[in-house]
């Protein structure tokens, strides 16, 4: 059986999610990168992530670990990105996104890539102290 399914992954205790990202948080500390300019992590809105999944054969999202130079408080830094894009169940990307058209167009749909990326990161916009962060 292919691992390839829309049941892929598994939910984890809040305690191993602490442990994941503190793992994360500390190898940053020990390469003396300053807090404010550590990426934490990377927002999705719904209506983006439902436009990939509502592909017709799409059974999740494939993430891609990425990086770019970008600008954080003033310097240039090497910042981690992600990129997602949907898969189908033989593993093969949906790159592409069908839209349809705006009313008294053809019935043809409109073709936008389907690759997600550019979210909001954290820091600056981080969770509230309190609310699982």
């Amino acid at each position: 059986m292919s691992a390839i399914s829309s049941g892929a992954g598994r939910f984890i205790s809040e305690e191993e999610a602490s442990e994941f990202k503190g793992a994360y948080q500390q190898r940053k500390k020990e390469q003396q990168i300053p807090e404010a300019d550590t990426v934490r992590s990377e927002f999705f809105g719904s209506d983006n992530l439902q436009q990939i999944l509502s592909q017709p054969g799409c059974v999740g999202i494939r993430v891609y670990h990425a990086k770019r130079r970008e600008k954080i408080n003033g310097s240039e830094h090497l910042v981690p990105r992600v990129v997602l894009v949907g898969v189908d169940e033989n593993g093969d990307e949906l790159l592409e996104l069908s839209e349809p058209v705006e009313a008294g167009m053809k019935d043809m749909p409109a073709v936008r890539s389907g690759q997600l990326a550019d979210g909001p990161l954290c820091p600056p916009e981080c969770n509230k102290v309190g609310k699982g962060g």
